[in-house]
């Protein structure tokens, strides 16, 4: 992260939008009844890579994401990836884009319980089975 000093407080440019969405989601108490909650970010991030890292498209130190952030109960998670699969089928059929589905479980270093973790990890495969397309698992490669 690129961190900067302004009159002695430490900043940090935005290096991704997670943490902004989940702000957004508990600024307010909310009622199950509002769920699903959708938030999208069409903003800039910027990534302070090491040295040599830097190559193509794949790491670079400022781009424009379009990044979204889905808060819903449990019961809707399955619905949710189907409905998502759906539009990114439509988007890349209109551009003729093809793509791969993986599943990436808990890392080694997670945030939450290992219990939380397989709840997530086996409805995401039941939405993935759902779907009806092919994916691969993709073991220890999860986000936090």
């Amino acid at each position: 992260m690129f961190t900067l000093e302004v009159e002695c407080c430490t900043y940090g440019i935005k290096p991704m939008n997670c943490p902004g969405h989940c702000v957004m989601f508990a600024k307010d108490s909310r009622s199950y009844k509002e769920l699903p909650l959708r938030i999208a970010d069409f903003g800039v991030q910027h990534r302070n890579e090491e040295s040599g890292a830097l190559t193509g498209l794949t790491r670079v130190r400022r781009f424009a994401q379009d990044d979204a952030h889905i808060f819903c109960r449990p019961d809707q998670v399955d619905s949710e990836i189907l409905s998502c699969l759906d539009f990114l089928d439509y988007i890349y059929n209109i551009c003729g884009f093809t793509y791969e589905l993986e599943l990436s479980t808990r890392p080694e270093k997670a945030i939450g319980s290992i219990e939380m973790w397989k709840n997530a990890e086996d409805k995401l495969k039941l939405a993935l089975d759902k779907s009806g397309k092919k994916w691969k698992l993709n073991p220890g490669d999860g986000a936090f």
